[in-house]
């Protein structure tokens, strides 16, 4: 009696996936067999192998990262980005820098019980996360080691998930990067956090709550004073793919152009709201350093022309440094270009119009591009 030709491509599925495991022989092998001993005829045979390779290919293209995995214990994935700068006038060097080169170890020492090194390569290495965590349920999840302060929507944002280039000029002046008080700690400190989501409607949770205490100096470095800061982060999702966020940091550091430790507290609120191909995003933050007040905010627009393929972005970027100073607010006007070969490769082409609060302008707009490789 024949088999039908579902009953085959079951028999087929099975007798591949055993070979597979088995490392006897690859799946054209076992259809040749197949074929000899008249189980399936030449036809149904293609057809399998059209759709065996249509799924692994689905199955490859979906993925956002190809890691190397070592069981439970270690998953290892990284980041690459080479990055090409051209200056107008005399505000920067034109040429190429390798911005991040990373490798990100994970793993499951329990159930319930993870770990994270996450280390940058480019430059001087460095540790940039170093954590454990253990989860007693998604309501509550306590983590201590070093990691990023919660704070800011765009700060926790993931270097690659970015869909500019570049951070916002508040980000990087009061969320401990680049142009903070404390120096560039990559928006990361040392400490101990608990963070959880709670009350679910429609699978999906209505809150999430992070809360930090740190040390307040920064990566890589143990405490230079008593004091002890502390951060936190509580998220509302009123309705599918919208999230609304206020956060707060308050600190006493030591810095200065007399180092002395003196007050480092910030207050923010942000929103992102995902509809199909467009995201928006606007975000408001605000702090002091010591008896300097600095505020800004920048609201932001993605779409995808070709979904998954070629993605419009634009910005608005305001910064006050001093709000005591009235001439010396910026603001940056981006727009931007990103092309995904893949999900794990990446083009990003940013141009950045700057108009700088002093009574003569200086020629400093930014055409900046950058390759993105995670693995």
């Amino acid at each position: 009696m024949k088999f039908s030709y579902l009953y085959k491509s079951l028999l087929i599925v099975g007798m591949v996936t055993f070979a597979l495991i088995a490392k006897a022989q690859n799946n054209d092998e076992l259809l040749n067999l197949l074929i000899q001993k008249k189980v399936v005829s030449q036809q149904e045979a293609d057809s399998l192998r059209v759709d065996l390779a249509l799924k692994e290919q689905k199955k490859k293209d979906t993925q956002t990262t190809f890691p190397l995995s070592l069981g439970r214990a270690l998953n290892l994935t990284g980041l690459f980005q080479e990055r090409y700068q051209a200056f107008q006038g005399n505000s920067g060097t034109d040429g190429f820098d390798t911005r991040r080169a990373r490798l990100d170890f994970k793993g499951a020492i329990t159930d319930k019980w993870d770990y994270e090194l996450y280390i940058e390569f480019a430059g001087t290495p460095a540790l940039l996360d170093g954590y454990t965590t253990y989860k007693f349920g998604d309501y509550l999840k306590i983590s201590a080691g070093q990691f990023k302060i919660p704070f800011s929507y765009e700060s926790l944002t993931a270097d690659s998930q970015l869909e500019l280039i570049d951070r916002s000029q508040v980000e990087e002046a009061l969320n401990a990067r680049a142009k903070d008080v404390l120096g560039n700690q990559n928006g990361r400190d040392i400490g101990a956090q608990v963070n959880g989501s709670f009350l679910k409607v429609n699978d999906s949770y209505l809150f999430d709550y992070t809360f930090a205490v740190l040390n307040g100096n920064g990566i890589n470095r143990a405490d230079n004073n008593q004091d002890k800061d502390i951060s936190g982060r509580f998220t509302v999702h009123p309705i599918p793919n919208l999230a609304l966020s206020y956060d707060f940091y308050h600190g006493r550091d030591i810095f200065g152009t007399i180092t002395t430790t003196q007050l480092r507290n910030r207050q923010g609120v942000d929103a992102r709201y995902v509809y199909g191909r467009l995201s928006l995003t606007a975000e408001y933050d605000k702090g002091n350093d010591a008896a300097i007040r600095r505020d800004g905010w920048y609201g932001q627009a993605a779409y995808f022309i070709i979904p998954k393929k070629l993605q419009l972005a634009a910005k608005y970027d305001t910064y006050d440094p001093n709000k005591i100073i009235d001439t010396d607010r910026s603001t940056w006007y981006i727009g931007g270009i990103n092309y995904f070969f893949n999900p794990w490769t990446k083009l990003y082409v940013d141009y950045t119009y700057k108009r700088e609060g002093v009574p003569t302008q200086v020629k400093n707009n930014l055409l900046a591009a950058e390759i993105q490789v995670q693995f």
